[in-house]
């Protein structure tokens, strides 16, 4: 397995909540997100009550949350949030030093497979910041559609026919 090889987990341990906290205290790592401003504390609070090895369930409220892991651990985390006929995809790879090497494609397809042949999506839907070169090339180069400019993000859309065809 190299590097950027990643497999998507639906299994949240403490020990991956811990690192998802510690990501989400990260400035630079929260600046290309849309999290709440509280959304750290407000986790390791949940985290630090409850006595549990996993916490897969606090995860899956209303979305498909998976922990992307690698040869070395767990390294991010991506979630998939329906929304009707849509579902919304949300990735953070946390290990900046693994950024730019093709993790976040890699776990983009991987949730794209998720969304479209198990949750039966008929598109999938990225909002990304306008600083957020980076993960603005990631979803045009798997062949996301730049669809609508917001005030502070970019749009994205997939279908599943265009996904297929990317794919073959």
């Amino acid at each position: 397995m190299e590097i950027s090889n990643v497999i998507l987990s639906q299994e949240v341990y403490r020990a991956d909540a811990e690192k998802i906290c510690h990501w989400l205290s990260d400035k630079e790592i929260i600046s290309f997100l849309n999290e709440e401003a509280n959304v750290q504390k407000n986790l390791m609070s949940v985290v630090n009550r409850i006595n549990m090895p996993i916490l897969t369930h606090l995860f899956n409220n209303n979305c498909r949350f998976f922990t992307i892991k690698n040869l070395y651990g767990t390294i991010g985390f991506l979630r998939l949030v329906p929304k009707g006929e849509f579902v919304e995809i949300v990735i953070a790879v946390g290990e900046k030093d693994l950024w730019g090497i093709g993790i976040g494609h890699n776990a983009v397809i991987e949730a794209l497979k998720v969304a479209f042949f198990e949750m039966r999506a008929s598109s999938v839907v990225a909002k990304i910041k306008k600083v957020n070169k980076r993960s603005q090339n990631l979803f045009k180069g798997i062949g996301f559609k730049e669809v609508k400019k917001l005030d502070n993000e970019i749009e994205f859309h997939i279908d599943i026919s265009s996904f297929i065809k990317k794919a073959a």
